[in-house]
């Protein structure tokens, strides 16, 4: 699959305020996403899932309730490399994404310490990555999408001393991106960068109504871009340079 990119809804600043009091205003804060790619036992990973749907879930969707974390979601593995589940939790800031983890385990210990502890010698082995929004559809959107049922995320590996200009090429690209989502081709899509975790520097998340919509838009996007912004894909290509695809079925 060839690598490729993203939207930004850019909000505009007016202009007719005084410059005084527009230094003063403070940009909206990026939403974060806290995400741990699970390795797991496949031949109980039905039994992990279990444990999501009845001792996990509600504990998540209380935290969302009471404001804690503002989306939150399970994918398992479909096809792609050697994460077989996804767990993510999806804040405004870095410190509400990472005070609220703490309170949610204590919350799901409480409410049944033995399923978590089969939950981990089920789904034994972790990467943590937290990445911070940068351009894309509707965050809430893309992150708790109740239509979405399958996803397509590409991780990839990026020149640190250039990832800032691959950013300004998927906000070129957004107006593509953003196109096939106002046909109804995709949900909502996303670009994010590396806060905290492993190599990959950045993560562009696809998600649809199914993985084969998401998949199909994938390729139509490709398309555009070629015919469209076949320069800067080059450009994006020589910064971005190696990447590992998955795509998720959305469970939760």
């Amino acid at each position: 699959m060839r690598i490729k990119f993203l939207t930004l809804a850019l909000l505009a600043g007016c202009a007719a305020l005084p410059l005084a009091v527009a230094a003063q205003e403070e940009e909206a804060p990026k939403p974060v996403v806290y995400s741990t790619y699970f390795e797991c036992d496949s031949t109980n990973e039905w039994l992990a899932d279990a444990i999501v749907a009845q001792v996990f879930k509600p504990v998540y969707d209380a935290a969302v309730a009471d404001g804690s974390i503002s989306a939150w979601g399970w994918l398992s593995h479909h096809t792609g490399g050697h994460w077989r589940r996804g767990l993510y939790r999806t804040a405004p800031t870095f410190e509400a994404a990472w005070t609220a983890g703490e309170a949610i385990g204590e919350k799901i210990d409480a409410a049944n310490a033995a399923a978590s502890a089969k939950f981990g010698t089920i789904c034994h082995t972790h990467d943590d990555y937290i990445w911070q929004w940068v351009n894309g559809s509707n965050p809430d959107v893309a992150t708790n999408s109740a239509v979405a049922t399958g996803g397509v995320s590409q991780y990839l590996v990026c020149d640190m001393a250039r990832q800032e200009r691959a950013d300004e090429l998927m906000a070129e690209a957004a107006p593509i991106y953003n196109r096939h989502v106002a046909a109804g081709e995709l949900v909502s899509w996303g670009w994010l960068e590396h806060v905290v975790g492993g190599e990959y520097r950045r993560l562009l998340t696809l998600r649809g109504a199914t993985n084969m919509d998401a998949m199909g838009a994938w390729g139509a996007i490709n398309d555009d871009l070629d015919a469209e912004q076949a320069a800067n894909t080059a450009e994006f290509n020589e910064i971005c340079t190696s990447h590992q695809d998955y795509v998720w079925n959305i469970v939760h």
